[in-house]
């Protein structure tokens, strides 16, 4: 297929997911985005091209020429898309939503270690926080979720993994406390090493 336009690629090959990591603006065009949207009844688009000029395509677009039908997450913001009197997400793939529990999870557990299996249980770890209401309107992350919670939560799943994969330096106190509460006291755990930017209060002197 060494050679053929984009379109032509969508038209033979009928996949379900367009990655733009191009930096092209405008790349995904409307006859591709059409094209997407006969392949499959809900495509998903994903224009992560930085700043919002690279963007392959808009939110706007990626809805209007799939008919609605779109899952659509950008690296550049775009304002949520109302159609067919609904409305449908445009969420922003961002790194703060992994990164902060991942780095969490492995330095807090002291594991020495970030294996592979570690990375994708943080990425299914955020997925378990969709609510009902951001898979209605096809939210690709937690819209409402507080960010210390999807933080505790990755973290959290981060040290399960490594327990599983047998990682030996581990933090021996967020251990027992895992051993012996489990989940929930796991968590406990590890709220009560977060920092919190809470100070006490000056008073003036004259």
């Amino acid at each position: 297929m060494e050679g053929m336009s984009l379109l032509d690629t969508v038209r033979k090959v009928k996949p379900s997911i367009l990655i733009g990591l191009s930096g092209c603006g405008g790349l995904f065009s409307a006859d591709v985005l059409k094209a997407m949207g006969e392949n499959i009844k809900t495509p998903v688009i994903l224009p992560l091209s930085n700043p919002t000029s690279r963007a392959e395509c808009s939110a706007a677009d990626a809805q209007k020429y799939t008919d609605g039908r779109a899952i659509f997450a950008s690296g550049s913001p775009f304002p949520d898309v109302h159609m067919h009197g609904s409305l449908i997400a445009s969420s922003q793939c961002n790194n703060r939503y992994i990164f902060p529990g991942l780095a969490l999870g492995a330095a807090l557990g002291q594991t020495g270690v970030v294996t592979d299996a570690m990375i994708q249980t943080a990425a299914e770890a955020l997925v378990e926080l969709l609510t009902d209401e951001d898979v209605a309107i096809r939210s690709t992350f937690p819209q409402n979720a507080d960010i210390r919670e999807i933080g505790c939560h990755l973290a959290a799943r981060v040290f399960e993994q490594a327990m599983k994969e047998g990682v030996k330096h581990v933090n021996k106190e967020m251990l027992e406390s895992y051993s012996h509460g489990g989940y929930t006291e796991l968590k406990q755990y590890i709220y009560s090493k977060m920092w919190y930017p809470n100070y006490r209060p000056l008073v003036h002197v004259s």
